[in-house]
């Protein structure tokens, strides 16, 4: 092996080396190798730069990766043993449900296949996720409505629907975000689900100001009036984290996130405030009359669709 000699060092250099040495107890010379070595690492060599075609199919390949790992997260298949990470028979069972291979969907999540339109539309009709998302990271994972203090008669009323529709509402209970309302709107023929959230318009709470409690109000008249025959199931929704920060759950999760029952639990909230009682003194602070005014509403005949769901 070669030598290295180094002559006329300066004194202040050479006692920085020194000093090293004995703070790492090494001789100079095991000093000035580890120095050595790690001033001339060897330099790598990079490996060719992706197209933007290669470059588009690995970030899909990562949506679609994420969106299995998802699904499974929360418990698509229901099963017993909950929640947990995607094996290979998972992916047999996705390939079957959307009638491609297995060995497809794991060349696409790898990179090695594109994502076709078509099947990024079958994922999407049968997951109820966004296809937009797959193919170009635009939107949200699992779209969602989100409800205004209007416009929710286009939401219990679909345009160009054909079919009827269940209702499931889901009144977060507790926490940083207690009283938001969460709807999930299920096409009976299709079986799609469409999640809505309303976010600023009302809370199912006290404390809400003049444009809050007019804006549950309408919502309430609504109801009890054109929504008269609605099927409408209600539940209060218990948070795993109770100040959990909203966008990264809404929007992020299947419907069955919110579907499972240890989470959520049979309610009548909907049912009292119909009937113009107060569930929880949430009409408290002079309030009350918008529940007698609610009470009063009929709408097309005296029976009400709405009904309360006692879990299985």
């Amino acid at each position: 092996m070669a030598k290295i000699q180094a002559r006329n060092v300066d004194d202040a250099l050479f006692a920085r080396i020194e000093q090293s040495a004995m703070k790492n107890e090494r001789s100079l010379e095991g000093e000035i190798r580890i120095a050595l070595r790690e001033y001339y690492q060897p330099v790598v060599q990079a490996g060719p730069a992706m197209s933007d075609r290669e470059r588009w199919q690995h970030e899909t390949g990562k949506r679609l990766k994420w969106l299995f790992n998802r699904l499974m997260a929360d418990n698509y298949f229901r099963e017993f043993a909950g929640a947990r990470p995607p094996d290979t028979f998972d992916l047999v069972r996705f390939g079957r449900q959307l009638d491609t291979s297995p060995g497809v969907l794991m060349d696409i999540m790898e990179g090695r296949q594109e994502l076709s339109f078509t099947l990024a539309d079958t994922i999407a009709r049968n997951f109820d996720a966004s296809a937009d998302w797959l193919l170009g990271e635009s939107g949200q994972p699992f779209p969602f409505v989100r409800l205004g203090s209007a416009g929710y008669r286009e939401f219990f009323f679909p345009v160009g629907s054909t079919g009827d529709h269940t209702f499931e509402f889901l009144r977060i209970a507790g926490g940083r975000h207690d009283g938001t309302l969460i709807i999930l709107r299920q096409d009976i023929q299709t079986k799609r689900v469409t999640p809505g959230v309303v976010t600023e318009s009302f809370y199912l709470r006290s404390g809400m100001g003049s444009g809050g409690y007019g804006n549950l109000k309408r919502f309430l008249l609504f109801l009890k009036t054109e929504g008269a025959r609605l099927s409408i199931n209600t539940y209060d929704w218990t948070p795993e984290h109770p100040d959990f920060d909203f966008w990264t759950v809404i929007g992020q999760h299947h419907h069955v996130y919110f579907q499972d029952s240890p989470r959520r639990s049979s309610a009548r909230w909907l049912q009292q405030v119909l009937n113009g009682e107060d569930p929880g003194e949430w009409f408290q602070g002079g309030w009350t009359p918008i529940l007698k005014e609610v009470a009063a509403a009929t709408g097309p005949d005296t029976a009400s669709g709405h009904t309360d769901h006692q879990d299985e």
